[in-house]
């Protein structure tokens, strides 16, 4: 024990803390040089946020829900350092957001076609 320094309580010997040292638990100084910053993080990938709300809107609701949660996990991976996984996130947030705008225009071509070219209206009532 160095002088100066109370011992612990009780008057026993502590083995789980040096009281000789006056730094808290956990507190380490580094030796060396600081270490030098890496390259900075590539640019963020696109979470085509507003386009997949856009095609959720406008397409095709049951498609476009899992556009927007692909595109609304991409910032949040990104912030936490998981680039792969933001860039993957991006990727499928594409996809889907491509495959709900496709599936809208299938949807509604058919419609048309069928309303207006083969007289659907006269089958389905009173709309």
């Amino acid at each position: 024990m160095a002088y100066g320094y109370p011992g612990p309580p009780g008057g026993g010997e502590d083995r789980t803390r040096d009281w000789s040292n006056p730094r808290p638990f956990g507190h380490t100084v580094p030796y060396g040089p600081p270490p030098t910053p890496g390259p900075p993080p590539p640019r963020a990938p696109d979470n085509y946020l507003a386009w997949a709300v856009l095609a959720t809107v406008f397409c095709c609701f049951v498609a476009g829900v899992p556009a927007l949660l692909a595109a609304t996990s991409v910032n949040e991976r990104w912030q936490r350092g998981d680039w792969a996984g933001a860039e993957t996130a991006s990727l499928r947030a594409r996809n889907w957001t491509i495959g709900t705008v496709l599936l809208g225009v299938i949807f509604w071509t058919t419609w048309m076609v069928g309303v207006f070219v083969l007289g659907w209206k006269d089958t389905l009532g009173h709309l």
